[in-house]
């Protein structure tokens, strides 16, 4: 069959008159879409074209809030056409003056290249005048090793004023608690009192901790200067709180609050300790261990004591111990913040005064309530509030009677007497702080009504 009789041939299934009905339908109503259903190969999304569209139609032709939105989405695709096409004008103008001053430089670089590496030199050297100006005024000072032998004659202090006080040592306020070991070197003028007298110790002090035999010091000596009056000594295998308490005059207590020693006190050898107030045995008598024995009633306030009774409140406190007791350690400030009252018998703890209760339970560790031993730090505490500026902490209990919150009123019972915590044996460690806060305690015998 030849390609004429092809195209003569009539379409199945569509004749002239249905071409002509549809056409005029489509005069009748132009804006009708007529597709062929046939073709589409998914009729979901030919339906879903149809409804967005007569969605469109509907939107363009009305005046509601849809037609609002419609003209509104068209408006700024315009704008947002406009601000691109402005955009794209902009960059492509900045981009050729980019260009234009890119080959510019580049013209520069390749006639004038012997005027561009002395200009760089140029500038490369006054950096490197800077740099090597600000090493020099900012420099590491040289350290020199000096020993007491090159000391002995200091010429520089004969002619410069300014050095002839100085001194290498770091100043320490007076009022500032120690409880580490500090290292002094000794200046033209110093001798082993005067140095003592500085630092509030005993010559002899200074004297055990530097094994000097002699009261003589030389500038550019170092010493060591322990916290306070005392022995620094060195443990070795087999030594306990116990001996080492008796050999040096001390009490075992002291030494573990000073060198916060927790229960079962075990030493480790080559461990540095502090003996708070102990002394050096001598090679023919040594002292034995102090253990106060006079009951507290009896027993007047030693002259180690620090501070003074706060005039405002008085004598306040009545005794805090049932039976008494008697004091096994008194007040040092920096290393004993309170007293300690010993009673083997394990009275009650009493209220002193009438407050309110603002701390019952463990600081630290602690083991169940009612065992005598075991623990860290304080354990089983209490503290009252007074009213009047001052609370009062009882440590190292074995049991306590109150709560927090809970008014108390003076002689009442609170907790029992133990060893609980940074405790060598029974006792009450009893403070009086100006305020709640630790670090702010004062001397209790100076408030207690004998």
């Amino acid at each position: 069959m030849s390609n004429d009789e092809d195209s003569q041939k009539n379409i199945s299934g569509l004749s002239f008159r249905d071409m002509r009905l549809i056409s005029d339908s489509v005069k009748e109503n132009p804006n009708t879409l007529f597709l062929d259903e046939d073709i589409v190969e998914n009729p979901f999304f030919f339906k879903l074209r149809k409804i967005l569209y007569r969605l469109y139609e509907k939107l363009e032709s009305g005046s509601g809030i849809g037609a609002f939105l419609l003209d509104f989405g068209k408006y700024m695709s315009s704008r947002f056409r406009v601000l691109f096409v402005f955009n794209s004008v902009l960059f492509e103008i900045l981009l050729g003056k980019f260009e234009k001053r890119k080959d510019t430089f580049v013209k520069k670089l390749f006639w004038g290249r012997g005027d561009f590496l002395k200009s760089t030199m140029q500038f490369l050297s006054v950096i490197l005048v800077l740099v090597v100006l600000l090493a020099y005024l900012y420099r590491t000072p040289e350290l020199q090793s000096v020993n007491a032998e090159e000391l002995d004659y200091i010429t520089v202090s004969e002619t410069d004023l300014l050095v002839m006080n100085a001194t290498v040592n770091t100043a320490i306020p007076k009022d500032r608690e120690r409880r580490a070991v500090e290292e002094y070197i000794v200046k033209n003028g110093d001798t082993l009192s005067s140095i003592a007298q500085d630092w509030d110790v005993t010559v002899d002090t200074i004297k055990w901790a530097n094994n000097l035999t002699s009261d003589l010091v030389r500038p550019g000596q170092t010493l060591d200067i322990p916290p306070s009056d005392g022995v620094l000594v060195t443990v070795k295998k087999g030594d306990t709180l116990s001996s080492l308490a008796k050999k040096y005059s001390a009490s075992d207590q002291a030494i573990a609050d000073f060198n916060w020693l927790d229960y079962p006190f075990t030493l480790e050898a080559g461990t540095q300790l502090f003996i708070p107030e102990g002394k050096m045995p001598t090679s023919t008598v040594i002292a034995s261990r102090t253990t106060p024995s006079s009951y507290v009633r009896n027993t007047s306030v030693p002259s180690t004591n620090v501070g003074a009774a706060d005039p405002n409140v008085g004598k306040f406190l009545g005794w805090p111990v049932q039976n008494g007791g008697k004091i096994s350690q008194y007040y040092k400030g920096v290393y004993h913040r309170g007293i300690d009252i010993a009673d083997s018998s394990l009275p009650k703890i009493v209220a002193p005064a009438s407050g309110t209760v603002i701390f019952a339970g463990c600081y630290g560790t602690c083991p169940p309530l009612g065992s005598t031993y075991g623990g860290t730090n304080y354990a089983w505490s209490i503290q009252i509030d007074h009213g009047n500026g001052y609370t009062t902490w009882y440590a190292h209990l074995k049991n306590i009677y109150v709560r927090s919150g809970q008014t108390v009123t003076k002689g009442q019972v609170i907790g029992q007497m133990g060893s609980t915590g940074r405790s060598t044996g029974p006792h009450l460690h009893f403070e009086v702080r100006k305020g709640s806060a630790y670090g702010t305690q004062v001397n209790p015998l100076y408030y207690v009504n004998w």
